[in-house]
């Protein structure tokens, strides 16, 4: 069954204007949200990925710098300790560093967790010791994505922690662990974390809705706004063709039933020099030839 189609000019080009117009600006106010959206997810990674960087490069230099120098200053006798915490733990100094950057950036958490860990707190929560298991049965050693946990949605991402040799002098057996060690965490049995294999992993979360939603609601201003723009627009061009054309042209027809009835005397008003003005003057002139005639025949 097909449609009955308007056989007015004026909705025949006001219809497809209209529906051509909303259309344009609903894709394109779409698009801006989505992309004022998808825009951010990727900063918000980005931000993660340059935090997991920083912290990665704060461990590295822990291990290959740091440690090697305080070791060296210890063994001359220097100080009675026999192991800085703050200096030649690489978990400790980066927590440290982050913790004060996290005051910076409330909404980013630094987790250092890990399987059989020296400081309990460090045990992994059910999310956590997933992913750590995930890297530790493949070969990545990093993880990043979208994750559901107790009811919320969260931006993670997370570096593995393998341990090398001097890991070992704080995280294998107690004999072998420094005096400062055993007397702060006071472990209760040998950790023997493994060379070179996945132990834990550093992990770096942000809430996803916090983070999306005022995306969302720029995203949304910015897409009415530009629908707004397009809406106009089409009302413009509507407007515009109507004052034009469609109203001129209305009265020329009015016109040409008056004259047709014979009503000439009065003359065809001509209010503009483009096309419909030109109409009207061919009307004018037929309306004082007809009216000639109708002369002459009296």
């Amino acid at each position: 069954m097909k449609l009955p189609l308007p056989k007015s000019i004026r909705w025949k080009v006001g219809l497809p204007v209209i529906l051509f117009g909303t259309a344009l600006g609903i894709g394109v106010g779409y698009y801006s949200y989505q992309s004022t959206v998808d825009t951010a997810k990727e900063t918000a990674k980005e931000k993660i990925k340059t935090a997991m960087t920083f912290t990665k490069a704060s461990r590295d230099y822990v291990r290959s710098v740091l440690r090697p120098k305080i070791d060296e200053l210890l063994a001359s006798g220097c100080s009675k300790e026999d192991f800085l915490l703050e200096g030649q733990s690489s978990s400790f100094f980066t927590a440290s560093i982050f913790k004060r950057v996290s005051e910076d950036l409330p909404n980013f958490t630094l987790r250092q967790v890990a399987f059989n860990p020296l400081n309990l707190k460090d045990e992994p929560n059910e999310l956590e010791a997933k992913i750590i298991a995930f890297m530790r049965n493949s070969s990545n050693r990093e993880y990043s994505n979208i994750v559901n946990y107790k009811g919320e949605r969260y931006f993670v991402y997370a570096s593995a922690v393998v341990p090398d040799g001097s890991c070992l002098r704080c995280h294998g057996q107690i004999q072998n662990m420094p005096k400062v060690i055993q007397a702060i965490y006071k472990p209760q049995r040998d950790l023997n974390w493994e060379v070179g294999k996945v132990q834990g992993a550093v992990i770096v979360l942000v809430p996803f809705e916090s983070t999306v939603l005022k995306a969302q609601l720029t995203g949304l201003y910015r897409g009415l706004f530009i629908f707004g723009v397009f809406f106009s627009l089409t009302l413009f061009i509507l407007f515009s063709l109507e004052k034009l054309v469609f109203r001129p042209v209305e009265k020329l027809e009015k016109k040409a039933e008056e004259i047709a009835k014979g009503n000439v005397d009065e003359p065809v008003d001509i209010s503009s020099d483009d096309e419909i003005g030109k109409l009207a003057e061919a009307f004018e002139r037929m309306r004082v030839s007809i009216k000639k005639v109708m002369d002459l025949l009296k």
